[in-house]
């Protein structure tokens, strides 16, 4: 483990009048500094230990203390943590003590990245702890979670590994080629080596999400005019958001508003009702089209119906050409004599149909785990979750590294020399190495880092 020249500190708590709040100190001089302020304690490795911080004579707070001596600590440098009582002016005092006696405030992230840089964490761990603090669904916490205790970091790494075996297979054949040429059982071999790798590699690349982050979804609620679409809105929220009316049209625009299911955030949207154009106001139509491009990039579509009008003939094919999952609310149950049981099972047509009363609440949460089931199953979800791609720097080394596999066998299968192939094999090696750490650039740590706050 590699010290860094100086001493770091930062307040790692956010800022406020929490009760507690931590100071953080990093470096070759963090318990020397720590004992300075705190002239009353000798600090013992890992025990949590009771002083008073002073400046002078003047004591600034009493706290905690704990050293973690490196290179056993996140840093992989002696690390020490002061709880002091929270607020903001008091925990500016301490830190501004610190400064004093030599250290010097902590960069965005610069904690994660000695972290890094000693070989306490992998790249991958290192951007995980900013998508820990950042998570908003439960779906997103435990995918960031995974990532940081090196789920990804292990994937990555076999795949690396197998790319060092292919390499090591080939170069042997560059060394050997005149003594014992390869025969089409190795050549086969080589070959499905690439298929496996190709496939193994599409697979993460393609985990990857660009509608937003794992365990978030955006669901709109469409239909023609009056079916209850902004009462349903206002059921599926538990409050009302959207002002609602008899009179046709009433949603002129659209609505947006958040709500948390099974661990998930999803962004409801209330869209304007669907009517001929000839009946259509200026005003509706300009609404439609602003509600379009929302419509179009939505994960899934409630499609709101009134049990009390005609059933349309044509209603499966019509969702069939829609591409995004659709889940049918049936609504207006109260004025319908037949049974809920019944109208889910007939009148589906193919698509997953939910009787629903917005007036009564009848049915709403039978929408609402529909919802969810149709959102698991459209992106695989199982029991045993593997973990997601959800940055776009891991995704393009992904496609980067599965374009030089690609090509390694395209020149394999066309009959081009060794040395030719293990160069695209040494790429695909070198595009994962860029995922974990192994080979990196200043500026690419530079970009990771600068998202994160200071004292992490």
């Amino acid at each position: 483990m590699a010290q860094s020249g100086d001493t770091i500190c930062a307040v790692a708590t956010p800022p406020g009048e929490g009760a507690v709040g931590v100071v953080r100190l990093s470096g070759p001089r963090a318990r020397e500094i720590v004992e300075l302020a705190c002239p009353e304690v000798k600090l013992r490795p890992r025990r949590l230990q009771a002083t008073t911080v002073h400046r002078g004579r003047e004591v600034l707070d009493r706290v905690l203390v704990c050293l973690m001596p490196g290179p056993r600590s996140y840093t992989g440098e002696d690390v020490v943590e002061i709880h002091a009582h929270g607020g903001t002016l008091n925990l500016e005092r301490i830190l501004g003590l610190f400064i004093e006696h030599g250290a010097r405030v902590a960069s965005p992230g610069e904690f994660t990245r000695r972290a890094f840089l000693n070989g306490r964490i992998d790249l991958t761990q290192a951007e995980a702890v900013a998508q820990v603090i950042a998570a908003r669904s439960e779906r997103a916490l435990r995918n960031a979670q995974a990532v940081l205790g090196g789920a990804l970091g292990r994937r990555i790494g076999a795949l690396r590994q197998d790319l060092v075996e292919l390499c090591a297979r080939l170069e042997s054949e560059i060394d050997f080629a005149d003594e014992d040429p390869a025969g089409p059982e190795v050549e086969r071999s080589v070959e499905r080596r690439h298929d496996d790798l190709e496939r193994e590699i599409a697979q993460l690349s393609e985990s990857y999400e660009e509608r937003g982050r794992p365990g978030e979804a955006t669901v709109a609620l469409t239909g023609p005019t009056n079916v209850g679409k902004s009462s349903l809105f206002n059921r599926l929220l538990q409050t009302t958001r959207a002002l609602v009316s008899p009179r046709p049209g009433t949603t002129r625009d659209y609505l947006e508003a958040e709500v948390r299911w099974g661990g998930q955030r999803i962004t409801l949207v209330d869209t304007a009702g669907e009517r001929g154009v000839e009946e259509q106001s200026a005003l509706e139509h300009a609404g439609r089209e602003l509600a379009a491009p929302v419509i179009a990039r939505c994960d899934l579509r409630v499609h709101v119906l009134d049990l009390s009008l005609p059933w349309p003939a044509d209603l499966g094919a019509g969702i069939a050409t829609i591409g995004t999952p659709v889940v049918i609310a049936a609504n207006k149950l109260d004025l319908s004599e037949e049974p809920a049981e019944r109208i889910e099972a007939e009148r589906g047509d193919g698509v997953k149909v939910v009787a629903t009363s917005a007036l009564t609440g009848e049915g709403v949460e039978r929408l609402r785990e529909a919802v969810l089931e149709l959102l698991s199953a459209g992106r695989g979800e199982t029991e045993a979750e593997t973990v997601q791609i959800v940055l776009e720097r891991h995704h393009a080394a992904l496609c980067r590294a599965r374009r030089a596999v690609v090509e390694g066998r395209a020149a394999l299968r066309e009959g081009r020399p060794p040395e030719i192939v293990v160069e695209h094999a040494r790429e695909a090696l070198f595009r994962l190495g860029e995922i974990t750490g192994e080979h990196f650039a200043e500026d690419v740590l530079d970009a990771v880092f600068s998202r994160f706050c200071i004292g992490k």
